[in-house]
């Protein structure tokens, strides 16, 4: 008789059912495609129950919930909130939920002061390969699409019935362990896989604006385009107030700072924007 290994029963016992689970991926990416050495790291996590999935930063959820706990403290000891400017941590600001059994899509996603609920219905064409892998403890084969502007390769497990993966990528006949573009710009690798007692209702929980991929794209634009336009107006009392161009050199720098910092996000996980 052949003997099963540990993680042979380790593999039985967390997928005998493939619900409340976190899957844990390394995240790297190169924002500036002028500045290919300039490689970030995050971790994910891709929280998995049977009403779907959210994916998103570990180190974002983790700083703004510790950042949401303190500023209660301080609003119920003193009446006042100090915001300390550092202590918001995390490259990977949105988030991303499937909705299951077809899988709907939504990016979730910050604009100045707006929180959006995108959907996205976009299906993903896989062309699975006979190539087969072993990556860590797991068997793998091979899968590629065209999504968002770049060529991905995926390598999906059959050992983790689960029809998802990283970001928006789902659809393959198992767990997708490796996923990456093919200029290695944005590679997810998993790390580890854990129970959940439970899995958070809401990620970030704030109010959204439901729109479509269409209206964030120019949305987003808007933004580029004019990256302090939110703050030059100020809604006081029901009126918006328009501060006046050469009020001071402040904003002036400040929009040249946001403008830097947008050209240099120039290598993003999706190129192409809906027309």
């Amino acid at each position: 008789m052949r003997l099963i290994t540990a993680f042979g029963l380790l593999i039985i016992g967390v997928f005998t059912n493939a619900q409340n689970k976190r899957f844990i991926y390394e995240y790297r990416f190169i924002p500036d495609s002028t500045n290919i050495s300039d490689v970030k790291t995050e971790m994910m996590n891709l929280d998995v129950a049977d009403s779907g999935s959210k994916f998103y930063s570990y180190t974002a959820y983790h700083s703004d919930s510790i950042m949401r706990v303190d500023l209660e403290k301080q609003l119920a000891s003193t009446g006042m909130m100090n915001v300390k400017t550092d202590g918001r941590k995390g490259s990977i600001r949105y988030s991303i939920s499937k909705k299951y059994p077809k899988y709907e899509v939504f990016l979730h996603n910050r604009i100045l002061r707006d929180q959006y609920k995108v959907s996205d219905d976009r299906k993903i064409d896989w062309k699975i390969s006979s190539e087969k892998q072993k990556i860590g403890e797991w068997n793998t084969q091979k899968a590629e699409t065209e999504f968002g502007g770049r060529k991905w390769a995926a390598w999906f497990t059959s050992d983790i019935p689960i029809q998802d993966g990283p970001y928006k990528f789902h659809g393959l006949p198992g767990l997708i362990v490796k996923l990456e573009d093919l200029s290695k710009s944005h590679v997810f690798n998993l790390q580890a896989v854990k129970n959940l007692t439970e899995i958070p209702k809401d990620v970030f929980g704030e109010k959204e604006i439901l729109v479509n991929q269409k209206q964030y794209d120019k949305l987003v634009k808007e933004y580029e385009n004019d990256p302090t336009k939110g703050l030059k107006q100020m809604q006081m009392g029901g009126v918006t107030m328009i501060m006046k161009e050469g009020t001071g050199n402040q904003m002036k720098d400040q929009e040249e700072r946001l403008k830097a910092r947008i050209k240099k996000d120039n290598n993003r996980i999706e190129l192409n924007k809906t027309k």
